[in-house]
């Protein structure tokens, strides 16, 4: 059988292999506390699932329009001009199966072969393989750690080319936790505007913001510099569902429409359904949601601050970065130790990218009991596997 070579250049997932790692442990009888996972632990909210059954019983079943059914395109619009005071209309919003999906209908909307895409590093890992299936080249552009998770902008200027295309922006973050400030985005604002680059906005986490409210892309850069890219996965507890949304200029949202009929034919109709009941009905599952994490959170953030490992302060989202220097393995031994050692999956730094091979990522999306154990047994792990590399 003959596979085609992109495949092995592929960013695989660590946070998969943890996820597969920790199946087999519990299959084995071994008790696991997961910290690995990017999703909620709540369930979908009961009037989104009587809406999608509704949809269901009432034989809305089939195909949908590529680019979704008007009701939810009009609900996306409508949420996001709410949000930013900027007009989007329907024709700006194409609903996606996914998030990731609308990722990825972006960059093959706009990319020609090795165009250059700046992707953060630390970041979600499958920018670059999407950039790769989408026939671009990625760039990795660094976030400083000791700066809290910010960009490094006389960096970032090294690596512009006459064939960038496209810088990534993701905040609140994923794997950092952290949010950039206005005054950062209005840089990469005008940092877009010098260089002509189009800027894809990954704002999955933008309800789980701690304090203050969220700020899109769309409020400091050009609406038409701007492809913006979210969904109800986080936000609703809807991971399974698979609904996220693009929001461009009509062309781009025409383009990614007519990619979406070979790919994936559109979006599953009762979970669009199930989405429009999400963004039109009562937003209290989405406040308790936010409320719980950052109760989580302030839970072990101050043991976590006090062992010194807490790299930068979370402010959104479900995400911490742990700082295990001086533990004298790699991230992915580490996890495979602590996992081994202690019954606790959490995610390798290294697959975020180079800069977080010292760091591992920690969910607290997760019960408050199972959070301060698997901090305590990591603190634990921490001390043991530094105190070895000094003995007296």
């Amino acid at each position: 059988m003959m596979v085609a070579s992109r495949i092995d250049k592929l960013t695989r997932s660590g946070i998969r292999r943890v996820m597969q790692l920790s199946a087999d442990a519990e299959r084995a009888g071994k008790t696991v506390i997961h910290m690995e996972v990017g999703q909620p632990d709540f369930p979908t909210p009961v009037h989104i699932q009587q809406a999608a059954e509704k949809a269901i019983t009432e034989g809305k079943t089939g195909y949908t329009a590529c680019a979704g059914i008007l009701e939810l395109r009009e609900a996306v619009a409508t949420r996001i001009s709410t949000r930013t005071k900027i007009p989007i209309d329907a024709k700006n919003v194409c609903v996606t199966s996914g998030a990731v999906n609308a990722i990825s209908l972006a960059l093959s909307s706009v990319l020609e072969p090795n165009d250059e895409v700046l992707v953060p590093d630390p970041g979600w890992p499958n920018y670059h393989s999407a950039v790769l299936l989408a026939g671009g080249k990625s760039i990795a552009y660094p976030l400083v750690a000791d700066k809290d998770y910010q960009p490094d902008f006389v960096e970032l200027e090294k690596l512009v080319t006459p064939r960038t295309k496209i810088i990534f922006v993701n905040t609140p973050g994923n794997p950092t936790g952290v949010s950039w400030t206005v005054e950062v985005l209005k840089r990469v604002a005008d940092f877009a505007e010098r260089h002509n680059i189009l800027i894809i906005s990954d704002e999955v986490y933008e309800d789980m913001v701690f304090s203050g409210r969220h700020v899109s892309m769309l409020e400091v850069a050009p609406k038409e510099r701007v492809l913006l890219v979210s969904g109800v996965s986080k936000s609703y507890a809807m991971t399974g569902w698979r609904i996220g949304w693009l929001v461009a200029s009509p062309e781009i949202v025409e383009a990614a429409a007519a990619l979406v009929e070979p790919m994936t034919t559109c979006p599953p109709a009762p979970s669009q359904y199930g989405a429009v009941a999400a963004l039109t009905g009562p937003q209290d599952s989405v406040d308790h949601m936010r409320a719980t994490y950052k109760e989580r959170l302030a839970e072990i953030e101050p043991q976590l601050l006090e062992a010194g490992v807490l790299v930068a302060r979370p402010s959104g989202g479900f995400f911490a970065m742990l700082d295990i220097s001086g533990c004298g393995m790699t991230s992915d031994t580490f996890v495979e130790r602590l996992l081994h050692e202690k019954g606790v999956a959490v995610a390798p730094g290294a697959t975020f990218g180079p800069s977080a091979e010292n760091c591992v990522r920690i969910s607290f999306a997760t019960n408050t009991v199972s959070l301060k154990s698997g901090v305590e047994k990591i603190l634990s792990f921490i001390a043991e596997a530094r105190a070895a590399q000094h003995p007296r």
